[in-house]
């Protein structure tokens, strides 16, 4: 083995090393563990995986291919078991960040196919493989902050697997693309006029994925703005039938104030003959025909307090005692559109949990408080069967299909507020505890 045996495999996995901390770029808010100690460990896996492809490389005296694409899986597993995100979402970023790496790549190959016409891909030469880090280094300083602001807000705004894996595939269809087209005789480039034709597709096709991610992000953009504009309907509608039930509880009162005069006339009557049993069943009748408020005061808040009359109807509605005790701080920074997301979104997977057990069992408890400073805290629990799925280090739904991303976006809303979400359960009881800073979300 030779000098360059063993300096190739160490540029590789530097070059590889700028790729993987441009795929964490936009996982800046899902990081399982401490941000700086996990790329710190990224860097080390990718020191070792050098040191082992220049080991075996030597032993096994096979390609050094072979060993690159054992190192990318393990890079992706340590990868996507670093962060808290679902499976889909890694593997489109990663597949991107490839597909872009792949076509760098193929442009390396170009040079040294200029530099050496009669040579072959078997004796790449170091100084390309140089200028492809150069490559991936300059690639990964010029797209890390675009990547970070706009592929952020995707990671946290987009909670459908379906979609993710549609950009994975597209990605993917890139990168596999750049696999068939790699250039294995450089003399194949020097005939007619196949290199300007090459070139001229690998820049076009280039320039085309780029494309394609600026339109993904803005149809994305539009989708997550469609969603924000369905809650708040939402919530309106839920404001409107608060109103309605309200208006007739008010309409039903003055018109019982207004017969009152004559309740009073016959109770005198009553009185006057001395029938207090007829006065006993008449105030009977009269307490029945009362108008009842259908609606609950939980706070001054009318979004808020749509959302928790509710979710406080459908309880009863499905035999599930309901607690709600609610203390907003006087003044609410927090979106109320982010604030009912969540607790809308915690709450209908408690009663969609209390449904699978007797309705003796049913309960829901709902504390929202500010005992500390700005910080707003959300403590719900409930009753269900005592059986939570975990994957990945997320609870599952309990709905047919449920994959957990609802839980999923509610961590990612509090930890742009600043705070924090964590759900656990003790036997038969479902936890939900959430803290966001009382302030205003700022992009």
């Amino acid at each position: 083995m030779t000098f360059q045996d063993l300096i190739i495999p160490i540029i590789f996995y530097l070059t590889i090393m700028s790729v993987v901390l441009l795929c964490y770029a936009p996982a800046k808010n899902h990081f399982r563990y401490n941000r700086v100690y996990t790329i710190a460990a990224a860097s080390i896996l990718c020191v070792l995986l050098s040191v082992a492809t220049y080991v075996l490389t030597a032993v096994i005296q096979h390609d050094f291919g072979i060993f690159n694409i054992l190192g990318i899986l393990l890079l992706f597993i340590f990868y996507h078991r670093s962060l808290t995100l679902h499976i889909s979402q890694t593997s489109a970023i990663y597949l991107l960040v490839s597909a872009f790496t792949s076509f760098l790549a193929n442009f390396s190959i170009i040079y040294d196919a200029m530099n050496h016409p009669d040579g072959d891909l078997k004796n790449y030469s170091l100084r390309s493989l140089i200028l492809l880090m150069i490559l991936c280094m300059i690639f990964s300083a010029i797209f890390v902050y675009p990547f970070e602001k706009y592929g952020s807000f995707l990671l946290d705004n987009l909670q459908q697997p379906r979609v993710w894996w549609m950009s994975a595939v597209v990605s993917a269809v890139f990168y596999f693309f750049n696999l068939r087209m790699v250039v294995h005789r450089y003399s194949t480039l020097h005939t007619n006029k196949v290199g300007i034709a090459y070139i001229t597709v690998m820049f076009t096709m280039f320039i085309l994925l780029i494309l394609l991610s600026i339109i993904f992000y803005f149809i994305v953009g539009i989708l997550i703005k469609k969603s924000e504009t369905e809650n708040r309907n939402r919530f309106f509608m839920m404001q409107e039938k608060q109103y309605e039930a309200l208006q007739h509880y008010i309409d039903a009162d003055a018109r019982q104030r207004h017969d009152f005069r004559q309740t009073i006339y016959t109770l005198k009557e009553l009185s006057a003959e001395k029938d207090y049993q007829a006065i006993d069943d008449y105030l009977n009748r009269y307490i029945k025909s009362m108008p009842q408020k259908e609606t609950k005061d939980f706070c001054n808040e009318p979004a808020l307090n749509a959302l928790l009359n509710h979710y406080a109807r459908l309880s009863e509605k499905n035999s599930i005692k309901i607690d709600i005790r609610v203390l907003l701080p006087s003044e609410l920074l927090i979106d109320i559109t982010d604030l009912c997301s969540i607790i809308g979104n915690v709450l209908e997977n408690a009663i969609t949990a209390c449904l699978d057990i007797p309705e003796e069992k049913r309960f829901i408890h709902v504390n929202l408080s500010n005992k500390q400073g700005s910080e707003f805290y959300i403590a719900i629990s409930n009753s269900f069967s005592g059986k939570a799925t975990m994957k990945n280090g997320h609870f599952l739904s309990t709905k047919k299909g449920g994959s957990g991303i609802g839980l999923v976006s509610i961590a990612a809303t509090a930890e742009h507020y600043g705070g924090s979400a964590s759900f656990r359960h003790e036997s038969d009881v479902f936890y939900s505890d959430i803290m966001l800073e009382n302030n205003v979300l700022s992009f």
